[in-house]
């Protein structure tokens, strides 16, 4: 497998060989950071189907995925279009009788689909060791975090100086997803001015919202929509824009879901509370949430959040009414 140089973190290798066109027809994403897999795999699409091309993109996901029906999925050759690109989140949860049927197709690979396995470890996995694999580890890099918020500021149209970003990495942590989220809702509040400092990150960036967003999950988990309902609105009042908490629940099921996989690995509390980058107490209510929540469950919420995240972004829905009606919806899951 090839690897990537040691001068670049995973994610601007990533880029930079999809810029060049040297993208392999087999790629192995791992690390535990949701913002750059997800975007990775956001601007792979792109760039290899187009945002409107639905047909020659297919999800798998480890733990209900056939290793057969993947292998003949990626062979098959894609329709209406020259290239095809077939995913499969959670790659460590294939079972051991569903990898050789696909160790085989990653032997010869089909030249016109690129199969993407994503581990959400940093660990070398065991499957995806093709000639033609390049692996890319998304892994926070010690030393660059600050660098990686100065670069989603930009992207956003924005420069942060570094003590505004040693103050945002200081309030929420080194989350990208959740870096992202609070970097958004700055920018709402900047107007013209295009510069973000410390003064802005701590006017804007509100702790108490992370307290609040735990007693909303409770109040989901628990299926209390009244309880909901009522801290959903205290959150509008205090000021919260709705897709800054809609990012916040979408942040909680994400770390609901490493949790839950780290917990299956049977790893050391110790070690989950180190890898999630969370104090004891607060693993204390993750640890519950763990328990009312299935993978089949999560996977259904992470869909109704992201059609949730399309309809706040149109201009003419009620936002207020869109976030509710989620949360109520949530609420009534089985």
């Amino acid at each position: 497998m090839r690897k990537k140089s040691s001068g670049k973190s995973g994610f601007d290798e990533f880029t930079a060989r999809l810029s060049k066109g040297e993208l392999g027809p087999v790629l192995v994403f791992t690390g535990a950071d949701a913002y750059f897999t997800e975007t990775a795999l956001r601007e792979l699409r792109n760039a290899l189907l187009g945002p409107e091309d639905d047909i020659n993109y297919v999800l798998f996901y480890g733990e209900s995925a056939s290793g057969k029906e993947i292998a003949d999925t990626a062979s098959t050759y894609p329709m209406f279009s020259k290239k095809k690109l077939v995913v499969v989140k959670n790659a460590d949860k294939l079972g051991a009788k569903e990898l050789p049927p696909l160790e085989a197709y990653i032997e010869s690979p089909s030249p016109v689909t690129t199969l993407v396995l994503v581990f959400p470890d940093s660990k070398k996995p065991k499957l995806g060791g093709g000639k033609s694999s390049m692996r890319f580890d998304f892994s926070p890099q010690k030393g660059n975090a600050v660098s990686a918020v100065r670069e989603q500021a930009r992207e956003l149209g924005y420069e942060i100086t570094k003590a505004g970003a040693d103050m945002l990495i200081s309030l929420v942590g080194e989350d990208m997803q959740e870096i992202n989220s609070e970097l958004r809702k700055i920018a709402l509040y900047k107007g013209e001015a295009k510069t973000i400092g410390p003064e802005e990150i701590e006017n804007m960036t509100r702790k108490t919202s992370y307290a609040d967003i735990y007693q909303l999950i409770n109040a989901i988990s628990n299926k209390d929509k009244r309880a909901a309902h009522r801290v959903l609105t205290e959150l509008e009042a205090a000021g919260e824009e709705p897709l800054s908490i809609l990012g916040l629940i979408n942040w909680r099921f994400r770390l609901i879901w490493r949790a839950k996989e780290l917990v299956d690995c049977k790893k050391p509390r110790e070690a989950v509370i180190k890898e999630l980058r969370i104090s004891p107490g607060q693993f204390y209510y993750l640890s519950n949430d763990l328990k009312k929540f299935t993978y089949k469950d999560i996977v259904r919420i992470m869909g109704a959040i992201s059609e949730c995240d399309r309809k706040l972004k149109l201009s003419y829905v009620p936002k207020s009414f869109v976030l509710t009606r989620l949360v109520l919806e949530l609420c009534a899951r089985n």
